[in-house]
């Protein structure tokens, strides 16, 4: 039993469990004080006799609830026991006129706190009722009382006040004593939360860092394979491990883009934008993709909306292109339809409105709720064998609610969806887009590669610790005629950013000892670097609007992320050196 008062205040036990056990050992310190006092004061022998009794009963009925747990019965047997000896306690000690009310009082408290339910109403009924029996017995038959003397009744009530007292004292003391160890649990925990947050976060970062490095390596030299003329076979082929290294890409952008939001790092970054080149840019990702399914891809956009718009331009096309590669892919046959709208609102900005309908499977109309949870996928008999995370339209509610947007849902289960995405954007320019022609590009056009420059005298220098990523810029720039060189770390540019002059520097970020950064910066202020006017572009599989955001604060010239195409590779390079 020792060991068991011991553990009160531990948290695995049950508050009431743990109130139980205090308030019991209470309750039995005040048994044996009144049994002290009344084999001291010279009670009668068949009181003290059934004090005694009832002591040992009251011991007993604790120590096995302590060990068999059985708390509710164990409770309950206890509050009864303890008003079956009140009567007796009551009329020996001068009823009114003793300690008993106090004591009554103490036996509220107890039989409240360490019962529950039916347990509780049934034994503060008892209470009550007997209690009130008592008190009207005493009124009614004074005589029945067993007065003592005036002292030995103001020593009955002290000693009734004292044990009281010590009960609001000891539950004084538990309750802070609690509280004290729940906080030092919780501050624990919340330590623990941060540690497991900053390990997810560099997890995902890592996660994503080293997945992309493989695939920038797959992806850019099967563009060099692309590039060749090549039997048609090995073109459908390498055109395939394009499309898989891409649908790979997604998905891990969508599980880093989740982990982002879940830990309040994603932003919303806000630039001016082109209306009609994002919705170009749309188009092309999706109409090979409708196309492969013999689905038919519409898109109608109104000639008055305005030419230049301000917002996050790469969330707004992150949003689009997930609901309609969701369209695309729950679609069987039939058509994809993107409708594009505007109308002011009344804080003086636009709400530009994207509807996407498409002739595919519908969502059962008890599934809509569920629909933009995340990992949900919906009507499984159907779906299972159409790839994906469950993701992605989980990461399209939060990011329209972060642009201070909403997204509705209306479907047909069997005949088709529509989503409803409505985001406010503020207009720069109110030039009209006029009729714009969205045209596919033939699928051979997205095969071939197509040289944007010829730069023999340009000399450029790609840094990277990864050596497969070295030799993936070296190729796709093999066509350009430049001269293209190679630093595996950051200290090895520094020493040949001294001793040559470079156009252009491609700077990875995340390398050891000497980050991308951290390199640039002493570039810039190399005393005897013959870089400092340089253009440096950030090459890096650190992905995301926040990471370009912090590569443009810290100086570097532009971004690209990896994996990169050689198109885009050049077409940054003639951005910086026109």
């Amino acid at each position: 039993m020792r060991d068991k008062i011991l553990k009160i205040l531990n948290p695995d036990l049950p508050l009431r469990s743990r109130m139980f056990q205090l308030l019991s050992i209470i309750a039995l310190a005040e048994f044996i004080i009144v049994t002290a006092y009344t084999i001291v004061s010279g009670g009668d022998g068949d009181h003290i006799i059934m004090m005694l009794i009832g002591t040992v009963l009251f011991a007993a009925t604790v120590t096995f609830t302590f060990h068999s747990g059985s708390l509710r019965l164990g409770s309950t047997i206890s509050g009864l026991l303890y008003y079956s000896l009140y009567p007796l306690t009551f009329f020996s000690s001068g009823g009114m006129y003793g300690g008993a009310p106090v004591v009554f009082a103490f036996a509220l408290v107890y039989v409240f706190l360490v019962t529950e339910k039916w347990e509780r109403v049934l034994s503060l009924g008892v209470c009550v009722i007997v209690s009130g029996l008592c008190f009207a017995a005493s009124y009614r038959f004074p005589d029945i009382l067993d007065r003592h003397t005036a002292l030995m009744e103001h020593i009955e009530s002290f000693l009734a006040i004292l044990l009281v007292t010590l009960l609001l004292c000891s539950l004084f003391a538990f309750v802070t004593g609690v509280y004290r160890m729940e906080n030092r649990i919780v501050q624990k925990q919340k330590k623990k939360i941060e540690e497991l947050n900053q390990n997810q976060k560099r997890f995902f970062s890592d996660m994503s860092h080293e997945l992309r490095t493989p695939v920038n390596a797959i992806i850019g030299l099967n563009e060099m394979t692309l590039r060749e003329d090549i039997p048609d076979e090995v073109r459908e082929n390498s055109m395939n491990i394009d499309v898989a290294s891409r649908i790979l890409l997604h998905t891990v952008n969508e599980i880093l883009d989740l982990s982002k939001l879940e830990t309040g790092r994603m932003e919303i970054v806000n630039l001016d934008y082109q209306t009609t080149a994002m919705l170009s840019d749309i188009v092309n990702m999706i109409w090979l993709r409708a196309e492969e399914k013999g689905l038919n891809f519409r898109i109608a956009a109104n000639p008055k909306l305005p030419r230049v718009l301000y917002g996050d331009e790469m969330r707004i096309k992150q949003v689009l292109l997930n609901v309609l590669t969701n369209a695309v892919k729950y679609t069987k046959s039939g058509s994809v339809t993107l409708t594009i709208s505007s109308r002011p609102e009344e804080d003086g900005r636009l709400l530009m409105i994207y509807d996407i309908t498409d002739t595919g499977i519908g969502i059962k109309e008890e599934s809509i709720p569920d629909l933009f949870m995340a990992f949900q996928r919906m009507d499984a008999r159907q779906t299972h064998t159409i790839e994906g995370t469950g993701l992605g339209l989980s990461i399209v509610k939060q990011l329209v609610d972060m642009m201070d947007g909403r997204v509705k849902v209306q479907s047909e289960y069997g005949k088709g969806s529509t989503f409803l995405i409505e985001i406010p954007q503020t207009v720069v320019d109110y030039t009209p887009i006029g009729e714009i022609d969205f045209r596919k590009k033939e699928i051979d056009d997205k095969s071939k590669y197509k040289k944007v420059i010829e730069r023999p005298g340009l000399r450029i220098l790609a840094v990277d610790d990864t050596p497969m990523n070295l030799m993936v810029v070296k190729k796709l720039l093999r066509d350009t005629k430049s001269v293209v060189e190679t630093a595996s770390s950051g200290a090895e540019a520094l020493r040949m950013t001294e001793e040559n002059r470079y156009d252009v520097i491609l700077m990875d970020h995340q390398m050891p000892e000497m980050d991308g950064i951290e390199c640039l910066h002493r570039i810039r202020t190399q005393e005897n670097g013959k870089c400092k006017e340089s253009k440096v572009v950030c090459l890096t599989a650190n992905v995301g609007t926040e990471m370009e955001k912090l590569f443009l604060l810290e100086g570097f010239d532009g971004y690209l992320s990896k994996p990169v195409k050689g198109k885009i590779l050049e077409e940054e390079i003639v951005r910086l050196t026109s």
